[in-house]
């Protein structure tokens, strides 16, 4: 798998693991939807932040975690001349 794709979805686990839950810690609560935008928005960074980090420092000591975060393989990157994203073109991946 190309380690661009790898990454992308080694970020959007997380992310919809977060959210869930903070959307999930909302239920029950009687709010009008401001407070409850804000109150889900404040809760799912934190959680999303958490989770990443959690399961990426498990993953560390047992690799099979990993398939928490969507794979339990970890994207390599390497270095670019500076000022550039890529050595090709976004459309070329």
């Amino acid at each position: 798998m190309n380690d661009l794709i790898l990454s992308w979805i080694r970020t959007a686990v997380p992310a919809a693991v977060g959210s869930l839950i903070a959307w999930l810690a909302t239920k029950g609560l009687t709010l009008d939807p401001a407070e409850a935008t804000g109150l889900i928005l404040a809760v799912g960074g934190v959680c999303v932040t958490l989770y990443q980090v959690v399961v990426s420092t498990l993953q560390r000591r047992w690799p099979i975690i990993g398939v928490l975060l969507g794979s339990t393989r970890v994207p390599t990157y390497q270095a670019t001349a500076r000022g550039t994203h890529s050595d090709r073109p976004l459309h070329t991946l």
